[in-house]
């Protein structure tokens, strides 16, 4: 019990290690960089998580509210693909098996005007692309998307590594700064197309 309690003390010094130093790169970051977006990745004990924040830009290709039916549709697609984490994210020589995945749109998706089917006609698109621009202040210079995985492994401390596979559905994405904790180490590195492989 004391060895288990000292362990989760142990753990729990590096995970606010670990997000002193997230913070940090979040302050570098502050400029919100298109073309950058961020992977975060904590295993403790059989449980692994992963976190994936990017800019709306390098996933759908704008930032404001989707509201006319065109961009709406764009947004549901980026979402279906971000649920296809085998796709996504290849574990070698691991047993893992994801047991929930969450994708947040709230900030490129307008709730309030999904379901209304106002027609496709130019005067509505017109309207819409108008209330876009008066809230461009507001919601379009800093929308992001933010989806977690979480899995359930035999032993996520001995994961080999993780072949992160963003880039091949997403051609906005030029670099992913990642950010990795377990119970006995933890590390950084910056993914690119020709440098997609997290060895931990």
């Amino acid at each position: 019990m004391k060895n288990t309690l000292l362990k989760f003390i142990g753990f729990n010094l590096v995970l606010v290690n670990f997000a002193v130093q997230a913070e940090e790169a979040k302050s570098s970051l502050e400029a919100h960089v298109h073309g950058i977006s961020e992977l975060m990745i904590v295993a403790e004990g059989s449980a692994l998580e992963v976190q994936f924040k990017s800019p709306a830009m390098n996933l759908v290709g704008f930032e404001h509210k989707a509201r006319i039916p065109k961009d709406i549709k764009t947004v549901e697609k980026v979402a279906l693909t971000l649920r296809q984490h085998d796709a996504l994210f290849l574990m070698s020589d691991t047993n893992c098996k994801l047991t929930n995945t969450s994708v947040d749109l709230s900030k490129i998706i307008d709730t309030d005007h999904q379901g209304n089917d106002h027609g496709s006609s130019a005067s509505n698109d017109k309207h819409a692309h108008e209330d876009d621009e008066s809230h461009e202040g507001h919601d379009a210079n800093h929308s992001e998307i933010m989806v977690t995985y979480k899995y359930h492994c035999q032993d996520s401390i001995s994961l080999p590594s993780i072949t992160v596979n963003l880039f091949e559905f997403f051609i906005g994405i030029e670099e992913i700064n990642t950010m990795w904790v377990n119970q006995t180490e933890q590390g950084a590195i910056t993914l690119r197309h020709n440098n997609r492989i997290i060895n931990f």
